[in-house]
């Protein structure tokens, strides 16, 4: 985020300097680090990880086996992990967006004429070459600009020549601002039909202040919306808690796993119209949980396959507040008897139904009952294989070259391409080797 945020509004200033290489140093040392982890681990399975992760939750029961805990963990772990996986999306397709339209020229001639002491005239256009333009006066062009500078001592004049992107066609005496150096033309020169243009190169900006604002509030507005949706609707949220007899609990197994249908209760005006009934009706991949003769859906944002083969068969107890909802759902919680402690949902029609029908009764929470929250997605790090992290270490020094090579020209374009091409390569790798293994498994993030 804040090589993002000094590549799109700081110019060439030590800060910037500063943000770059420690950025590019730290994303650096994160490929480093899980190079290491995959090559010591291996190339795991959703399914392995999910495996770990259980084991790793479990704890030492003791007498308290079987019992329900006092006090229940929160998700501030797997919530930042889930918030920073949208924050790096979003800020890495603005980052590369900054890349493609960014102009090299800010860290070239302009840098030197800029340390220099270069100052802004208007000059008129003596030659023109290799000129790119629409056939109107008023189309924009591209150009070899020629302009004649003062001679460094004594004797005639100097011709210096530009490129420069004018925002209208330039004809032979036009006048454009330029930038050089009083008394010394061999620096070169940098020129616009705009000001602002010349004082942003020299400056050492990546982008024109539209831009920069453009792609900033888009990329800002982008994050937000993301954070706050994932915020709002997702039932992994939630703060520590205790539990009260108002707390509702069900001696549970879990069977397996399957799909609930979530429709709009009978009665209802959505159940009465047929649209509406469509648009209201979830399909819900969950774990099956059987507790007194009745299957619960249970649902949570995992794989559901490898979290079936993780953890069907085993014992423990559903528990929910009847108050505690979010959105269509009552946030539930599964406490298997090996100490462990998974956050999920059940549909509110599914809870309300169970509890109507009697099953379920107060719970009575032992103290001593100590539980710990099952991250299944604390081992995603080593479920990448070495093709994803040399596609990401390819990107990396794509990145690298875009951000520190000031030279333009059509490579930049190659560059960003190979950047976003190379982890994308090497994730279809790795699905096509594990669907051949049998193993359907991706990477989780």
């Amino acid at each position: 985020m804040a090589l993002t945020a000094a590549w799109l509004f700081l110019g060439a200033t030590p800060v910037r300097t500063a943000v770059l290489w420690g950025s590019l140093a730290l994303l650096t040392a994160c490929v480093v680090i899980w190079a290491v982890a995959v090559k010591h681990a291996g190339a795991k399975s959703r399914s392995e990880t999910y495996q770990w992760a259980v084991q790793a939750a479990s704890v030492r029961a003791g007498s308290a086996a079987g019992t329900i805990p006092l006090r229940l963990g929160g998700t501030r772990r797997m919530l930042v992990r889930s918030e920073g996986l949208l924050v790096a999306g979003s800020t890495l397709v603005a980052l590369w967006a900054t890349l493609i339209v960014a102009d090299a020229r800010g860290t070239g001639t302009s840098a030197v004429l800029a340390d220099a002491g270069a100052v802004i005239e208007q000059r008129a256009v003596v030659k023109i070459e290799k000129e790119d333009a629409g056939s109107s006066f008023r189309s924009s062009a591209t150009a070899d600009y020629t302009v004649l500078l003062p001679p460094s001592s004594g004797g005639e004049v100097v011709p210096v020549t530009f490129r420069a992107d004018t925002h209208r066609r330039q004809g032979i005496g036009s006048k454009l601002y330029v930038a050089s150096v009083p008394g010394q033309p061999e620096l070169g020169a940098i020129g616009d039909d705009q000001l602002a243009e010349v004082e942003r190169q020299l400056a050492g900006r990546a982008l024109e202040h539209g831009s920069a604002w453009l792609i900033g509030a888009v990329w800002v507005l982008a994050t937000l919306a993301m954070g706050i949706g994932s915020w709002a609707t997702g039932s992994l949220r939630r703060p520590a808690r205790t539990v009260d007899p108002a707390w509702q609990s069900l001696r549970v197994a879990v069977s397996g796993t399957g799909e609930h249908t979530d429709e709009p209760p009978p009665g209802s005006p959505d159940a009465a119209d047929e649209k509406k009934r469509r648009e209201n009706t979830r399909k819900l991949p969950c774990l099956v949980l059987e507790g007194r003769g009745r299957e619960i859906p249970f649902h949570v944002p995992m794989g559901l396959d490898a979290a079936g083969a993780a953890l069907t068969g085993v014992q423990g107890w559903l528990l929910w507040h009847p108050q505690q909802r979010r959105g269509e759902d009552v946030l539930a919680e599964l406490v298997g008897d090996d100490g462990w402690q998974l956050p999920g949902a059940v549909p509110v029609q599914v809870a309300e139904r169970v509890e109507e029908a009697g099953v379920m009764e107060p719970a009575r929470p032992d103290p001593e009952r100590r539980v710990q929250t099952l991250d299944l997605g604390a081992g995603w790090l080593v479920t990448a294989s070495a093709p994803v992290v040399v596609g990401f270490a390819v990107a990396l020094a794509c990145l690298t070259a875009l951000l520190l090579v000031p030279d333009g020209g059509a490579w930049r374009v190659w560059t960003a391409v190979a950047g976003v091409l190379a982890p994308l390569a090497g994730l279809t790798v790795q699905a096509v080797a594990r669907m051949d293994h049998g193993d359907g498994d991706t990477a989780e993030g």
